[in-house]
């Protein structure tokens, strides 16, 4: 699940506004084969936590699903998805399976930080199936705190990560801390690719970090990472000239 590969660079321009360089770890989802690790993720003031194929309901046989009561999502760690419907959303094989309409969920993320100061990064990322008929449409996120997410896709319509399977990466920057955050997981924002095919998502992992100084730096691609870092350093760049 921690399957990472990532291109680590000295970024000057990201560091313009404060005459300093700062070292970026971009992480590039279409040579992933999984969820990435942040740069962070273990570091004091961290918490991680997330579901896997096999994970989703707890049941011990995968196949022995049928129709899980609600909520039919394991909590992982302290954190938990609570479904907004009584729609069994988890397959036989213990993934997430569903038709876009059925997504309706409010996943709780804890932290470990001082309530109220500094500087709060949430990151969440997932994989998922296509086939089915269809690519797969995917998971959208909601605000937190009133901050929206950066959202980078990169779909099996335009070739995946290097398994041939959608992946996403959600990332909030969100000023202060508080000891959890609620945020609404749905089918409406802008992760859908193929409306009305089914959501198939094996995978779905949440790191987060505290710090009084600032946000973690760790961005995503979803195309090879030396043209990400270009376009990244070209629109730096851009603000510069401005």
């Amino acid at each position: 699940m921690n399957n990472t590969k990532c291109i680590t660079t000295l970024a000057a321009s990201i560091g313009l506004f404060a005459g300093t360089a700062v070292q970026a770890t971009v992480h590039d989802l279409s040579t992933a084969t999984g969820p990435l690790a942040p740069d962070f993720r273990g570091n004091a003031n961290t918490t991680y936590f997330g579901w896997e194929t096999g994970t989703w309901d707890g049941n011990a046989d995968p196949g022995a699903d049928t129709l899980n009561p609600t909520p039919s999502i394991n909590p992982a760690s302290g954190a938990s998805i609570t479904q907004n419907n009584s729609i069994d959303i988890v397959s036989g094989s213990n993934n997430i399976y569903t038709g876009p309409s059925s997504i309706d969920l409010s996943l709780v993320i804890p932290t470990d930080g001082t309530p109220g100061t500094g500087f709060t990064t949430i990151i969440a990322q997932g994989v998922g199936l296509t086939g089915f008929g269809g690519q797969m449409a995917g998971f959208s996120f909601g605000d937190i705190a009133g901050v929206s997410p950066e959202y980078v896709i990169t779909s099996a319509a335009e070739s995946g990560n290097a398994d041939g399977e959608t992946q996403f990466w959600a990332k909030w920057q969100i000023p202060g801390n508080q000891s959890s955050y609620t945020v609404a997981v749905g089918s409406s924002g802008p992760a859908i690719i193929v409306p009305g095919y089914p959501i198939s998502i094996t995978d779905l992992v949440v790191d987060t970090v505290w710090s009084p100084d600032g946000y973690a730096i760790d961005t995503a691609v979803p195309e090879p990472a030396s043209l990400g870092l270009a376009a990244l350093g070209m629109t730096m760049l851009a603000r510069r000239r401005r």
